[in-house]
């Protein structure tokens, strides 16, 4: 990062960097004095940008997403008439943030080199921290992802959850790519990589959210074995599978017993244990039931307000990013963001002609897909999504010689 010693550019790492940390973080959670310095992390890399490119060009798509900022900050404040309501618009202003840094850095990522395997290090102490105290406390699990006061004793201590692992299970193809071709290119990055790979399974084995655990799986499938140009196919086909397989543990007693033997005292067992106590008893305090009855509310939102959303009315399901997202901002920003989340994959599967980087965007973009339709984002997505998935992607570029079409 600063071997062309310390410059407006450098600086502008530093800012990436933190940026990155404190999405992640645990501790960096809590207090609101870390959220401020992220915004003024985020103000000092925009003035460094408009001094290192002036006159500052941008594409149709960053245009659109700094208007449409502009109008939900507007909206917001005569809303509220409160600054404090703009500051919790935080998770939007760094996704059109970190959107417009990819462009800024398309042809300047070597400038970041070095901040993936700080992430994963950092990852993988948290990720570790968090299924040591699940080992000792299983029944916390669902505590963690809680969005609230209860969970802070935790994040003080560098314990995750929802904010910790969903960003992982995003990418998560993309690092195992990029794990997979260190191994030739760069042994340190490689430890580094298997590290993280076993502390992020565990607490996968640990944890035992459904949607993680069956993203990662299906991710790292499509990494491997998935040759086909096309995402859509792979993500019905992912869609139906996890159907397929809920309905095959409620319906299909000796798999569901299969399963329940072969993780016994796991919290895989206990999750299909939830799946059919929902089923025989329709409990709604239950998790999924909720999950479901979220879905259901988004849905309506959608359908009452399709045109302009519902965002003065802060409704909407909260468990799926892109029913949420479609509820509150409406169709058209609902698409925009939508296409902000998805636009590494994309970006790399149509810009760089080589087999492998084909495999590792669409596998990576099945699996955002898959758990942003069916789970919730939040500001600890867009640093990931956005910015370390791009430096993925560069470092494997760099060491498989892919040329850009």
């Amino acid at each position: 990062m600063f071997k062309n010693g310390f410059s407006l550019g450098s600086i502008q790492a530093v800012a990436v960097l933190y940026l990155i940390v404190w999405t992640i973080s645990p501790p960096l959670q809590v207090d609101l004095i870390y959220r401020l310095i992220a915004l003024s992390c985020a103000a000092i890399w925009a003035v460094i940008w408009f001094i290192r490119e002036n006159p500052v060009t941008l594409g149709k798509e960053q245009i659109g997403a700094i208007f449409f900022l502009i109008a939900v900050m507007i909206v917001v404040y005569f809303e509220k008439y409160d600054v404090s309501s703009l500051i919790k618009q935080i998770g939007l202003i760094m996704l059109v943030m970190c959107f417009i840094m990819t462009y800024f850095y398309d042809d300047k990522w070597h400038e970041l080199s070095g901040i993936v395997p700080i992430v994963l290090i950092l990852l993988t102490i948290w990720n570790f921290k968090t299924f040591q105290i699940l080992i000792e406390d299983h029944t916390i699990a669902r505590l963690l992802v809680r969005d609230d006061e209860t969970t802070y004793q935790f994040l003080k201590q560098g314990i995750g959850g929802y904010s910790l692992i969903y960003p992982q299970v995003c990418i998560c193809p993309a690092i195992f790519a990029w794990v997979y071709k260190a191994f030739k290119h760069n042994k340190f990055y490689f430890v580094v990589g298997v590290a993280w790979a076993y502390t992020y399974v565990r607490l996968l084995e640990l944890a035992g959210y459904s949607i993680a655990l069956f993203g990662s799986a299906i991710g790292l499938v499509l990494l491997i074995f998935y040759k086909g140009k096309n995402a859509v196919p792979a993500l019905i086909v992912t869609i139906l599978a996890f159907v397929g397989v809920m309905a095959a543990i409620l319906y299909i007693v000796p798999f569901r017993e299969w399963i329940l033997e072969t993780f016994d005292g796991m919290a895989v067992a206990r999750k299909v244990n939830d799946l059919v106590s929902t089923s025989e008893s329709g409990v709604t305090g239950d998790s999924i039931q909720v999950r479901i009855t979220a879905y259901s509310a988004s849905l309506t939102d959608i359908f009452k307000y399709p045109i302009i959303g519902s965002l003065w009315r802060e409704s909407g399901g909260g468990h799926s990013a892109v029913l949420d997202i479609i509820s509150k901002y409406g169709w058209l920003g609902g698409y925009a963001l939508v296409m902000m989340f998805y636009h590494v994959p994309m970006h790399y599967k149509h810009h760089f002609k080589d087999q492998f980087i084909t495999k590792a965007a669409n596998a990576t973009l099945v699996t955002l897909m898959f758990v942003s339709i069916l789970d919730s984002f939040n500001y600890s997505f867009t640093c990931m999504i956005l910015i370390v998935a791009s430096l993925l992607f560069e470092d494997i570029i760099k060491w498989t010689g892919a040329e850009r079409t």
